[in-house]
């Protein structure tokens, strides 16, 4: 007999894990695939040999209490080093009671849903926004409500209008730094009134934070989270863009009461992160060239970025808009009217080369004739060649048309 629950049963699968599942498939069978579609940060720039290095010396330093049950909070000297690390970067004035070691950020989202979401609750996000999270926060039965974005990110005009409308908004989701999928930033500005709007209409910010070191320019902006003066903005980071997604390390901040609050419920979900990604991570943050590898990483994805967008501007259908990111992993590229690219996928897919249709990431059924494109995963040569290709492919659907 089938597992089954209300719960269960609405569950769906993740849009983008089924793009790489085919992939993988394809892969199987010797076929790979160009893909634009994941939020792959690139392998080839994971600190392989410092980390083996650091497994070694957690060893002679630890031996078996490094692979012992251990906190729910999380491993305190990564914690306390998160404290100063964020400080050089985006969030000041906190303490490492304040951070909850997480197994990745969506599990911060995740706990955050559990946590908030009511039954009747509604969700704010940005339009288009991440999938994994509308995916989250509606398995947790909130209504997902969208607000428009400029190039200065989420308006807040259009967001104070939803907040006098709903009663029950659990919390504000925003990606305020090199957006997924739209690689747009939030002005400071409009950092500073996201939190007196939360204040105001009594909610909470959920400010996720996964790309906000991979900036272009090298300026970092200060975290949402660093304008709280309320209690109001809960912060997710990940190190996941910036040394390597399998570790799954992430963090919550928050005020000290709504962290303890946070660990009773990872005590009922899997105890604790595990011991050695977290000294793993805390080594390499404190101990290794960070600020050098990041610098690499970026400087790369730079060029790749700009490798993208003039092999979109030449190929691509005129009226093509593309939204220039400043950081980030992603691209978004809208098509002129009357594109689907969700139809187009599977005709492209033959042709090995992959990426996300826009409807995905939109909460109101639009984002139609859009798709989000990944320059982090694959390097110029390989874009340099795929994206004449694939603009040829959508040519030739616009002369079906």
């Amino acid at each position: 007999m089938v597992i089954s629950s209300e719960f269960l049963d609405a569950l769906a699968p993740s849009s983008i894990r089924g793009i790489t599942a085919k992939i993988r498939e394809k892969a199987k069978s010797g076929v790979q695939v160009v893909s634009f579609a994941g939020g792959l940060p690139s392998k080839e720039f994971f600190p392989v040999e410092d980390i083996r290095k650091i497994n070694n010396q957690i060893f002679d330093e630890e031996g078996g209490e490094a692979i012992q049950y251990a906190a729910s909070d999380g491993y305190d000297p990564l914690r306390q080093y998160l404290v100063e690390f964020m400080k050089r970067y985006q969030v000041t004035d906190i303490n490492y009671k304040n951070i909850l070691i997480t197994s990745g950020a969506q599990q911060g989202l995740a706990y955050l849903s559990k946590g908030l979401i009511q039954k009747g609750s509604v969700v704010i996000v940005e339009n288009p926004s991440y999938p994994g999270a509308l995916d989250t926060f509606r398995a947790y039965g909130a209504e997902i409500v969208g607000v428009d974005m400029d190039d200065d990110g989420m308006r807040m005009d259009a967001l104070e209008e939803l907040l006098q409308k709903y009663d029950k908004v659990a919390f504000i989701y925003t990606i305020a730094d090199f957006q997924n999928p739209t690689g747009r930033s939030m002005s400071v500005g409009r950092r500073k009134q996201i939190v007196e709007l939360a204040e105001k209409h009594d909610t909470f910010i959920v400010e996720d934070g996964p790309y906000s070191l991979i900036s272009f320019s090298g300026e970092i902006m200060p975290a949402i989270k660093s304008f709280d003066r309320y209690g109001r903005v809960i912060y997710s980071g990940s190190t996941s863009k910036t040394i390597a997604p399998g570790l799954r390390i992430g963090w919550l901040i928050a005020d000290e009461e709504s962290i303890t609050k946070l660990v009773y419920l990872k005590m009922r979900d899997d105890l604790q992160v595990n011991n050695m990604a977290q000294r793993q991570v805390y080594h390499y943050l404190k101990d290794c060239e960070f600020d050098e590898h990041l610098k690499t990483v970026t400087d790369a994805y730079y060029r790749r970025c700009q490798a993208m967008i003039a092999g979109v501007r030449a190929s691509f259908p005129q009226g093509t808009k593309i939204v220039v990111p400043g950081g980030g992993l992603f691209m978004w590229v809208e098509l002129p009217e009357g594109f689907d690219t969700l139809e187009m996928f599977d005709e492209v897919f033959q042709k090995n080369i992959a990426y996300v249709p826009g409807t995905f990431f939109c909460s109101d059924g639009g984002g139609k004739n859009a798709m989000r494109l990944n320059f982090s995963s694959a390097d110029e040569e390989t874009i340099k060649r795929a994206i004449p290709i694939l603009g040829e492919m959508i040519c030739q659907y616009q002369q079906k048309k």
